[in-house]
């Protein structure tokens, strides 16, 4: 049986209101009848992406293991740097690439899911959240990664199994999603409910002569 966090910190995910490309990518491959096996792969490949996915799960996780519970060292710590991979200038991993609505609900998830009996002096979440807006100011808001890595530290699992469980919880949701947008097909989606018209110039209509282009790519000589 899954420990009370675990369960407790599954719940807060489930939320539609952190539903996310995810669980878009999850739908779109199952909405016309696809396996869950391929919505499990697209939603993986987003939650494993580089700069909200799980890298970035144990990239702060590494980053505040050690780190005293001082305001000053945490904004220095977390102050956004291009990224080594992407090169998305002002970086840091579990923070940024979130919508207000999102960042709120992030914030609020990670309140109900303090315990009145975890000290704050030595619970990573609580401290982030008493000292908010000056981290915020320097790393930009938290999302989803952030959140999890800071609840994962408070009960002491490893980068290595976060990363494996962010992945996990993410996609348990995502499925869901999947499996019931299957079930209802294309024609219940809300795009299919109203009639649209392309608007705008018609592209010009060509035609393609096939030995050329065989010509072209070296198919014939």
């Amino acid at each position: 049986m899954s420990p009370e966090w675990r369960t407790r910190l599954a719940q807060e995910l489930a939320s539609e209101d952190l539903y996310d490309e995810g669980v878009e990518a999850s739908r779109n491959a199952c909405v016309a009848g696809a396996s869950i096996g391929a919505a499990a792969v697209t939603a993986a490949a987003f939650y494993d992406n580089p700069l909200t996915g799980a890298p970035a799960v144990r990239a702060l996780m590494m980053r505040l293991a050690d780190l005293p519970l001082d305001r000053e060292a945490w904004r220095t710590a977390l102050t956004g740097a291009p990224h080594p991979d992407t090169g998305d200038d002002d970086f840091t991993p579990g923070f940024g690439y979130v919508a207000p609505s999102e960042a709120s609900a992030i914030v609020g998830a990670l309140r109900r899911l303090l315990v009145p009996w975890q000290p704050a002096t030595r619970s990573r979440s609580a401290f982030f959240l008493a000292h908010r807006a000056a981290i915020t100011q320097m790393s930009g808001q938290l999302n989803v990664a952030g959140f999890c890595a800071l609840f994962f530290l408070d009960h002491a699992v490893t980068p290595e199994d976060a990363e494996a469980l962010f992945l996990v919880l993410r996609l348990e949701p995502a499925l869901r999603e999947a499996q019931r947008t299957r079930k209802v097909g294309l024609a219940a989606l809300p795009f299919y409910e109203h009639p649209y018209s392309y608007e705008g110039t018609a592209p010009e209509v060509r035609t393609y002569d096939v030995e050329r282009l065989m010509r072209e790519v070296g198919l014939v000589g």
